[in-house]
């Protein structure tokens, strides 16, 4: 809006004043609004740099917060067997692999007598009874082993071969051997994630899940997170 301004201007005249006002129109004010372009630039440079700086940390944050909550997983899948097996004679559920092609890769899977029991939440998926899935690898439940009865396509086989090194407790070696047989294994049970990167050569190693050269140990890293119990029911995790 524009403003009007009178000032006054004196005139002599024949030895008189005359007053006289002139007016002065003066423009209104610029006020700047927003930024230019080089300042919008700027500041679109500092957003990215922060942001590069700070997805690492979001990075390595999501990935620990998820290997607490497998942790936890693991143990309560590892309460549900040390209650099955107390109802159950001292026995642990049969181990399961499938070679059809719709099953194969879901070997190893929890056993479904823990959902039929009620010792875990049931699933309504061939291959996932139990509704307890690996947070690393979606759409697949745990793994799960045991020395003892293994059925393939659900009809028994035979036993299970679990590998354990020949130095357990110390489980650092890869030398070592399979047990088939509860009583002869020092090993009851073993209950596994595939990891933050299932397909890595830690992961998928013939050694794992129980060898710990195979374990996952630290953000960034691959290889499972596991849990197991020794043939007198004590419990071990990984880092």
């Amino acid at each position: 809006m524009h403003r009007v301004v009178k000032e006054p201007r004196s005139q002599k005249n024949g030895g008189r004043v005359k007053g006289s006002v002139r007016l002065r129109i003066l423009a209104p004010p610029i006020h700047r609004w927003g930024f230019t372009l080089v300042e919008l630039l700027v500041v679109i440079g500092i957003i990215g740099l922060l942001a590069g700086l700070m997805l690492p940390v979001i990075r390595h944050v999501a990935e620990k917060s998820k290997v607490v909550a497998v942790h936890s997983d693991l143990y309560q899948i590892g309460l549900a067997l040390h209650v099955y097996a107390d109802d159950h004679g001292g026995r642990v559920p049969p181990v399961r692999v499938n070679c059809n092609n719709d099953l194969r890769d879901h070997w190893c899977q929890l056993p479904p007598e823990l959902a039929a029991g009620n010792y875990l939440p049931t699933g309504i998926e061939a291959g996932r009874e139990v509704a307890f899935f690996d947070r690393f690898n979606p759409g697949f439940t745990y793994k799960y082993a045991a020395p003892g009865p293994m059925l393939l396509n659900n009809e028994l086989i035979g036993n299970y071969a679990l590998w354990i090194p020949n130095t357990f407790p110390n489980l650092e070696s890869t030398n070592g051997r399979y047990f088939e047989t509860p009583s002869d294994s020092p090993v009851k049970w073993v209950i596994w994630s595939v990891g933050p990167r299932p397909n890595s050569p830690k992961s998928t190693s013939k050694y794992a899940p129980m060898s710990s050269t195979t374990w996952y140990k630290r953000v960034g890293d691959s290889g499972v997170i596991i849990r197991y119990a020794t043939r007198d029911g004590i419990q071990f995790k990984s880092p």
